[in-house]
């Protein structure tokens, strides 16, 4: 059972690591990773006895997941956002030189 859940954490964990590297290196994803394994690592070690501890885990895998590319996705919207608003003001203002 332990074994199960140890195994379970660590693939979590690359799992984590690839999606994150997969996307762009940002502060906030950094930070969103670590707190993410220590609360497994927290929830893991509070229900290590239970059976109830895969359950916990694989919920808190697909929470976690969908978290991870909400902000992806986000974070990727805002960024084409940006790049359409800075394409906008140099085209106006290579307009207004001319």
């Amino acid at each position: 059972m332990v074994v199960v859940i140890v195994v379970m954490v660590i693939g979590m964990v690359v799992v984590m690591v690839v999606v994150w590297a997969m996307t762009t290196m940002m502060v906030m994803e950094m930070i969103m990773v670590v707190l993410v394994v220590i609360v497994m690592v927290m929830l893991v070690l509070a229900v290590m006895v239970m059976e109830m501890a895969l359950m916990v885990v694989l919920v808190v895998m697909v929470v976690v997941m969908v978290m991870k590319l909400m902000v992806v996705l986000i974070v990727k919207v805002m960024v084409v956002v940006m790049e359409l608003v800075v394409m906008v003001m140099l085209k106006v203002a290579l307009e207004i030189r001319w």
